[in-house]
């Protein structure tokens, strides 16, 4: 385990209109932890829930697994509630990225992306990487279009590219708050079938006709 010997900074970064993007905050507080001679650093959002036990289960994590980056399982508070992590597969010459849903089952799960909201980094594998190690992209391989790859893609991207590994370790569960409450894994399956009637019921309203949601849940 990471020796528990651990040093906590404060720093207000801004973020948005006005502030820093999500990839110069990241780069100032791994450059902060550089100048502190830090050997790890843990990333969480400020709309993440987490156990207790994370710190613990992450750096137990990352010594069994030799990787460079672990994550807890995170999902999304829209769309469909889908696990935050994917596999990326080269398809006609071409990076595609295929959703992975991991069993909770408290095991260790290696992957090709995974969430940041909850990510324990090792900062000596980080610094064998290209400076600035966080920037958002364009893409133009992904499809016909342009697309956007965030600076949480592709510092995982980098990893891998590296030969490092990126793993999540399926006993940290965290809660990702939203509109609709606190989405966390064991129960996100529950808020994709109450979306689904949301919307059912807005049809219903509006004078469409929808499909009817009659499964036992």
């Amino acid at each position: 385990m990471i020796s528990t010997s651990i040093t906590y900074t404060q720093q207000l970064v801004g973020l948005g209109r006005g502030g820093l993007s999500a990839a110069e905050a990241r780069n100032k507080i791994i450059d902060k932890a550089l100048e502190m001679d830090c050997s790890y650093a843990l990333f969480l959002d400020g709309d993440h829930l987490v156990p207790i036990e994370t710190l613990s289960y992450l750096s137990e994590a990352m010594q069994a697994s030799d990787a460079a980056m672990v994550s807890g399982v995170v999902c999304k508070k829209g769309e469909r509630f889908q696990q935050v992590c994917w596999e990326v597969r080269e398809v006609d010459g071409k990076k595609e990225y295929y959703h992975v849903t991991l069993p909770l089952d408290g095991r260790l799960y290696e992957v090709s992306v995974c969430a940041f909201g909850c990510t324990l980094i090792d900062l000596k594998k980080l610094k064998k990487l290209k400076k600035p190690y966080f920037r958002d992209t364009c893409d133009s391989n992904l499809g016909s279009e342009l697309v956007n790859i965030r600076s949480d893609i592709n510092i995982c991207n980098a990893f891998r590219d590296n030969g490092e590994k990126i793993w999540v370790d399926t006993r940290v569960l965290v809660g990702h708050m939203g509109v609709r409450g606190v989405v966390y894994p064991q129960g996100a399956e529950l808020f994709d079938k109450l979306k689904f009637l949301e919307i059912e019921a807005r049809k219903l309203k509006e004078g469409q006709q929808g499909k009817y949601f009659c499964q036992t849940w």
